[in-house]
């Protein structure tokens, strides 16, 4: 998953015990990466973090005006640990985490090109799609997977494929496939995943190294329609599960 690259150690700010409760779910958003990584380079010549934290800005609000709470882990230019992002998550008692990234292929499956006098990495044959990576080492590893899985569904709706290059061993890095149709991998030591304690589950949006998924990605109104399938699915995951719906978490939020 080449969009998931380690990111250099920040050392995580204190997240203080919440003191109030409100009755609405609390979900916690990740935008991938922090600003001395970046994430892949997209076939634009374009950061991934770029993407992600254009897709949190326009999930947030979305998720809010369906009665969620909403906290995010970073703001644009800020960094947090990977681990510091799950403690975060743990502090508040969320309801659910979930981290967005852009993804790409390994190195060997792209080829370098310019765009606009900047170095750009484009996929040697078509490859986009989204997919949903859970951990079996979190220890809410079933309900991770109940929420992946009303999220693969909604993408599906959409007509939206999933990535399956991360299964093999040509272009990705034999990921163990959980589900196919739903494009859901098991990724166990990812450590936004494993070492939060409540759901969690990562997604990555469309592939950016490849020129029409780019294109896809980069369209409002296709992020505008996986923003309300990922909102319907929230929304479908916290009503189904009746313990769910009890009150979790801090009531301030990151706008």
């Amino acid at each position: 998953m080449a969009g998931c690259a380690v990111q250099p150690p920040v050392v995580a700010p204190s997240v203080s015990a919440p003191t109030s409760i409100s009755a609405a779910p609390l979900i916690v958003l990740d935008s991938g990466h922090n600003p001395a990584d970046g994430g892949a380079i997209s076939v634009l010549g374009s950061k991934e973090i770029s993407y992600n934290d254009r897709f949190v800005a326009e999930l947030a609000p979305a998720l809010r005006a369906a009665g969620w709470r909403v906290i995010l882990t970073r703001q644009p230019g800020e960094s947090l640990s990977l681990v510091g992002r799950a403690r975060m998550t743990d502090d508040l008692q969320a309801s659910l985490f979930l981290s967005i990234h852009h993804d790409s292929v390994k190195l060997r499956c792209l080829r370098q090109v310019t765009r606009e006098g900047r170095i750009a990495f484009e996929t040697r044959r078509p490859t986009g799609g989204y997919s949903l990576y859970v951990s079996k080492e979190n220890p809410d590893f079933t309900q991770s997977y109940r929420f992946a899985t009303m999220l693969g569904e909604q993408l599906h709706a959409l007509g939206r494929p999933p990535m399956l290059e991360h299964a093999g061993t040509a272009c990705g890095e034999s990921r163990p496939l959980l589900d196919a149709r739903l494009g859901i991998y098991q990724y166990d030591p990812l450590a936004v995943l494993r070492h939060n304690k409540v759901p969690a589950i990562l997604l990555e949006v469309g592939v950016i190294t490849d020129l029409q998924d780019e294109l896809y990605v980069n369209n409002q109104a296709n992020r505008s329609k996986m923003i309300a399938g990922i909102v319907r699915a929230a929304d479908m995951w916290v009503r189904s599960e009746p313990m769910r719906q009890q009150p979790r978490g801090a009531s301030s939020e990151n706008d």
